[in-house]
């Protein structure tokens, strides 16, 4: 089974029931999923995953101390600490004070807080350009399992659904960054002799192109260790991420690499173009980016850098 799936019977089987018992009164204000951090709260994990730090578990997630008291807290917690410590063949394991406890009882505010830095939700495309698409991601991968009072799943869908001005800036910025990577830098550092840096900038390039193919479906991509994973979970993108791979597997400086460069920017331009008609003519990277800048709506957003929602 995978961490997700384990997670979710461990609620419904052992935490669902005692909670039900203990706190009948609370059930309608808490939220109990997993989120965050961890290649099972993406789907990703697999027999390595299994070698540090997974175990079963859940997060109950809390609003503030004027519905749910630090005293209600704390036996929630003691309650959590009470479930079984071995399920499907796992055994918790005790807390890690250096990584901290992935599962257990938290609050909403704290959560939100810690990855985005905000305590509850967006309020406008300032705050979504001030959170790292890697942080979006983990805002919107995991499951929620339950949610007596919808808070928790409220913020979340906030998250999930950034306002089409900031899926253009986002794309408008990792495509200059994909011509500016491989287009550009690669060759260059070829031209000097300096076939470290012209590695660089291929994986700069690859993470470019994974965010931008993201974007396209409006969504974030996940950090470098499962940004090419997460290529396989769109049915289009099964071309790209071979070429990617390539890209970052293949020899450098035989020309072979400036040839999967050129064709992994052909493929996200005819899908730049299907997806914003409005690009139909443009024949290049850069030309479609300025093309997508000119439709954002929001005056200040449209005159920033077309750079400034990548960092």
């Amino acid at each position: 089974m995978k961490g997700l799936e384990i997670s979710r019977a461990f609620w419904e089987e052992c935490g669902k029931p005692l909670f039900e018992e203990r706190f009948p009164e609370l059930m309608g204000m808490i939220a109990v999923g997993l989120v965050g951090s961890g290649s099972e709260c993406y789907g990703y994990d697999d027999d390595v995953s299994r070698d540090h730090d997974f175990e079963h578990g859940f997060c109950v997630y809390l609003p503030d101390e004027e519905r749910v008291t630090r005293r209600q807290e704390f036996l929630l917690g003691r309650a959590y600490e009470s479930l079984p410590k071995e399920f499907k063949g796992l055994r918790r394991s005790l807390f890690n004070p250096a990584g901290g406890n992935r599962h257990g009882v938290f609050r909403t505010e704290e959560i939100y807080r810690a990855m985005t830095g905000f305590a509850g939700k967006p309020e406008g495309w300032r705050d979504y350009l001030r959170v790292q698409d890697e942080a979006l991601a983990e805002v919107i991968n995991g499951e929620v399992f339950y949610d007596g009072l919808g808070e928790f799943t409220a913020i979340r869908e906030a998250w999930s659904n950034p306002p089409r001005d900031v899926q253009l800036k986002k794309l408008c910025g990792y495509l200059i960054r994909m011509s500016q990577t491989g287009e550009y830098n690669y060759g260059r550092c070829l031209q000097r002799g300096d076939e470290a840096a012209a590695q660089l900038s291929a994986a700069e390039f690859v993470r470019a192109a994974v965010s931008a193919w993201g974007w396209i479906h409006h969504r974030p991509s996940p950090d470098s260790q499962w940004c090419l994973r997460s290529l396989a979970d769109y049915a289009d993108a099964a071309t790209l991420e071979s070429l990617l791979r390539n890209i970052l597997t293949g020899p450098c400086g035989d020309g072979s690499k400036e040839a999967l460069v050129k064709a992994a920017c052909g493929e996200i331009l005819d899908k730049v173009r299907v997806t914003f008609p409005e690009c139909g003519d443009a024949q290049e990277l850069q030309r479609a980016a300025l093309m997508l800048n000119d439709r954002i709506a929001d005056g200040v957003l449209r005159s920033l850098s077309p750079l400034a929602a990548i960092g």
